[in-house]
């Protein structure tokens, strides 16, 4: 298996790649030379991979959804390049995670609206079980992903009238009431989670997350650390694992999670991480089909 370490430089550089395409296409027609198409839409950016996804669920015909660097890439170590950084300038609408460095930077230079998902009222930021703000990714939670969208969509209507949002956001609504019937199916359940998004899924399934463990690939787990995740997994603990877009995890961490719950006989549920294509309607239907196969996605 390829390590995880060449899996994130080829990530890296697939990206920067995709980026410079990416970026290239809409200064081209920020600069007029994209004639007609698009000219009358509103250019939304995303500095948080994934988003994307979400906002072009409520995108009209002739808008423009952007993201600064492509699904894949751990956002915590990506910067706005000079391109990426006019992009953002120039957007109508800029939805960023609300805190990582990318994040920070484009709500300074951003000229049109920014709306940072952390920052949205009504969004409820859990706590870890240390007792620290989780910023992960909140909207990884269906109640949350309601507000966001319902934000995102008076964002959008008040920037261009004439489009029928509202209708939009109705869809996505529709198919998100989907995976309701899910909601509180491991209630009473605790849980070891590898990466502090997934504490947001897991809430919404009604598991306690008593653990997270430390991610990435310089991961260096300490003795009590190992301890308790191993006493909890014994005692019928659900895993959740966080994997790309191929469902192998993303980090050493999920990688020792996934093998020590299997030999222990302890319940998986494998998470998308928010970073990973698709959007967070579609990350939960993965996650459902887990735990109730066909359902309809």
């Amino acid at each position: 298996m390829e390590s995880g370490v060449s899996v994130r430089i080829a990530l890296y550089i697939a990206a920067a790649a995709l980026l410079a395409a990416a970026a290239g296409a809409v200064l081209y027609m920020l600069g007029g030379g994209g004639g007609d198409a698009g000219g009358a839409g509103l250019l939304v950016v995303v500095t948080f991979p994934g988003l994307k996804s979400d906002v072009e669920l409520l995108a009209c015909t002739g808008d423009t959804v952007v993201e600064v660097y492509s699904p894949g890439v751990d956002p915590h170590e990506a910067q706005l390049d000079p391109r990426a950084a006019r992009i953002v300038a120039e957007a109508d609408i800029v939805v960023t995670g609300g805190h990582t460095p990318a994040d920070l930077k484009a709500a300074q230079i951003a000229s049109g609206n920014v709306l940072e998902v952390t920052s949205i009222p009504g969004i409820t930021i859990l706590e870890t079980p240390e007792g620290r703000p989780n910023l992960h990714y909140p909207i990884y939670h269906p109640d949350n992903y309601r507000i966001f969208l319902h934000r995102l969509a008076e964002v959008m209507q008040e920037k261009r009238p004439e489009c029928s949002y509202t209708e939009r956001l109705g869809a996505a609504l529709g198919r998100l009431e989907g995976v309701e019937r899910l909601r509180g199916l491991l209630d009473g359940r605790e849980a070891v989670v590898d990466h502090p998004a997934a504490q947001y899924p897991a809430h919404w399934l009604g598991a306690d997350v008593e653990l997270i463990l430390g991610s990435g690939e310089e991961w260096a787990p300490r003795v009590q650390e190992i301890e308790k995740a191993e006493s909890l997994l014994r005692d019928g603990a659900v895993a959740f694992v966080t994997v790309g877009d191929d469902g192998a995890p993303l980090s050493k961490a999920g990688e020792w999670l996934l093998r020590e719950s299997r030999m222990l006989g302890a319940e998986v549920v494998f998470v998308k991480a928010p970073y990973t294509s698709g959007s967070i309607i579609n990350k939960l239907y993965y996650i459902a089909a887990q735990l109730e196969p066909g359902i309809y996605g």
